[in-house]
């Protein structure tokens, strides 16, 4: 049975759990302790005889290195674990005195803001709806920062904020963590966006691509044994993120694996895309080329332009707006059928607020996936919805944020 990665606590928030660590194969003395910590933070292990029996390692070397962390304020001890025989285990937990984790998921027109504690539960988090092209780069940030201090001076004001992840609708140079010549975000390319929030924030910042966070948090809501998967987000552009059978994101040599709404499959698409090439798939098949092909179908006088107004025309059943996201999703089948031929996922995830309210759209694109894509490739593949939905940004984002605090590299700097 699928296991959901956000459970809800007996306090009513959200705990996430972890993919792999790209280290659970072979433990040094300086990861050990990462480990240990990265279990107990996902909820995994909260004991050390949970972490003997996730980790395969002795009872005395766990025994010592949770010693080690207990004693530097890393973990901590929050009561105990019932047992039907011998001693309760003491409940293991990571010190939440170590501060807050803060998550900006940013699109093209949406902004999520969500504060998680340091056990990966998610204490608030709240959406805008801003446009990014609008917003100088050092403005947005600005507001962003702020709005994060808000949040934190409200769930808990007497904690730091430990660490920052900064997703955006941009391809990030992983070398420079910088976007380069993003489209739809003007005045962004090359920004160092991670040394204005650090400033801001007063904590270590990462930045990712908003598709490959969704899917790092979605990839984190499977099975370990259900990975690869390949998420493809629909919004103002269209973009893919992979997460390996590991847990890892896939960046490609730059960080430009997944772009695939700046890329043609059609020689017959001679339609000028914002990136300043022609034939792109977001030309034909992203929110704003849909609305356009909409109003050709069944003109109208109060012409759509927000994916609000798309979504409602589809409720209302308008045959031009549902031929429009069929005709899309049949142009994104394709593509999504070539990436499965060549990566052969285990998922297929369709995300963003269309896929969401439009079954139109993700029908489509599952009828081309299976009859375009080879046999094996589609004999265990399975094409649906985000399980986390608006909220997968956010969760990635928590995944990442404790896999970096808790990595061996911070932790040694603890020392």
């Amino acid at each position: 049975m699928r296991q959901p990665m956000m459970k809800q606590s007996s306090k009513g928030q959200w705990r996430f759990t972890l993919p792999d660590r790209p280290w659970t194969l072979a433990v040094t003395g300086s990861e050990l302790p990462s480990e240990v910590a990265l279990l107990v933070a996902s909820g995994k292990a909260n004991s050390k005889a949970e972490l003997v029996r996730e980790t395969g390692l002795a009872r005395s070397t766990v025994s010592s290195c949770v010693d080690g962390l207990l004693r530097k304020g890393i973990l901590a001890v929050d009561g105990v674990i019932s047992q039907d025989r011998g001693r309760p285990a003491e409940r293991l937990t990571v010190n939440d005195r170590l501060g807050l984790m803060a998550i900006a998921d940013v699109g093209a027109r949406h902004t999520t803001f969500g504060l998680a504690d340091m056990n990966m539960r998610l204490l608030t988090y709240e959406s805008h709806v801003v446009s990014i092209a609008d917003q100088r780069p050092e403005d947005f940030l600005s507001w962003a920062s702020e709005c994060l201090w808000r949040m934190a001076s409200s769930v808990s004001p007497d904690l730091p904020l430990r660490h920052a992840v900064l997703s955006l609708p941009a391809r990030i140079d992983i070398r420079e963590d910088a976007p380069i010549r993003p489209p739809i975000m003007p005045g962004w390319d090359a920004f160092n966006a991670v040394q204005h929030m650090r400033d801001d924030l007063g904590c270590p910042v990462s930045v990712e691509n908003d598709t490959n966070i969704r899917a790092l948090g979605d990839a984190a809501a499977l099975p370990e044994d259900e990975r690869p998967i390949i998420e493809i987000k629909i919004g103002t552009g269209i973009g893919g993120g992979i997460v390996m059978k590991d847990g890892r994101i896939f960046h490609g040599f730059d960080g430009s694996a997944g772009e695939v709404g700046h890329t043609s499959y059609d020689p017959r698409n001679r339609k000028r895309c914002a990136c300043g090439q022609t034939g792109c798939l977001e030309t034909v098949a992203s929110v704003p080329a849909m609305l356009r092909r909409m109003q050709q179908l069944s003109p109208m006088a109060d012409e759509p332009t927000s994916v609000e107004q798309l979504i409602e025309r589809l409720h209302d059943g308008n045959l031009g707006a549902e031929q429009a996201v069929e005709e899309a999703g049949e142009s994104i089948g394709i593509m999504v059928a070539t990436l499965c031929n060549i990566l052969n996922p285990r998922h297929v995830i369709v995300s963003g607020l269309i896929a969401e309210a439009s079954d139109e759209l993700l029908t489509a694109i599952r009828t081309t996936v299976y009859r375009t894509a080879r046999p094996l490739t589609t004999r265990n593949l399975s094409i649906g919805r985000s399980p986390l939905g608006r909220l997968a940004g956010v969760a990635g984002g928590v995944v990442l944020a404790t896999q970096e605090t808790l990595s061996p590299e911070r932790l040694l700097e603890r020392e």
